[in-house]
């Protein structure tokens, strides 16, 4: 039980903070687009990179520089690419940006792009696969009650922010909303990707 809340809580703390995950499943929810579909998405990575990181698949990303460094331009470069999307999107006129709001892709193309945000993103197995597949390994014989903490608290979170940004939706259909929840999660992500590139790894 030990084992399984301090997996839950450092898995939690991790998961929460914010990132081009959770600013990309508000959007979707706020859309009311496919959130939950993209919720469970981002679910099944974390348990995914949780466990491969307590099988040990972290600590050979760590001795291979080289693995890290192709992983963090990457992210880098689509993390630039995909917020300069939202800004230029945010200064367009207001019945392009409603209809934008309203456009529905296909699932696939949509987790597609969530696939991007999560995977192409150097945190994700910095926080996942290294940190918490570390942390695991530590409590020996609780080491899966650890990675169902952590993966616990990746259902927990990832369903509560896709059911109130449903929930919230239909008070945050006007165009000004959108405008500025664009330019804020351009900000946002840029912030991340400067952190990204100038920290060191």
């Amino acid at each position: 039980m030990l084992a399984f809340l301090s997996g839950a809580i450092t898995g939690g703390g991790l998961i929460i903070a914010v990132g081009a995950q959770n600013s990309f499943l508000l959007e979707q929810a706020l859309k009311r687009h496919y959130a939950f579909p993209i919720a469970l998405l981002f679910i099944v990575s974390d348990a995914l990179s949780i466990a491969l990181g307590a099988f040990g698949l972290g600590l050979i990303l760590q001795s291979h520089d080289w693995l890290l460094s192709v992983s963090r331009w990457a992210g880098v470069g689509f993390l630039v690419w995909f917020a300069w999307g939202k800004w230029r999107a945010s200064f367009q006129e207001e019945h392009l940006i409603l209809e934008q709001v309203g456009k529905r892709l296909a699932l696939w193309p949509l987790c597609m792009m969530g696939f991007a945000v999560t995977w192409l993103n150097p945190h994700f197995y910095l926080d996942t696969m290294i940190l918490m597949g570390s942390l695991a390994n530590q409590w020996q014989g609780d080491k899966w009650a650890f990675v169902l903490g952590g993966i616990t608290a990746s259902v927990v979170w990832f369903l509560s922010l896709a059911l109130v940004g449903k929930m919230c939706a239909k008070w945050l259909e006007k165009a000004a909303f959108w405008r500025w929840f664009n330019r804020v999660n351009a900000l946002l992500i840029w912030s991340i990707a400067l952190k990204i590139a100038t920290q060191p790894m």
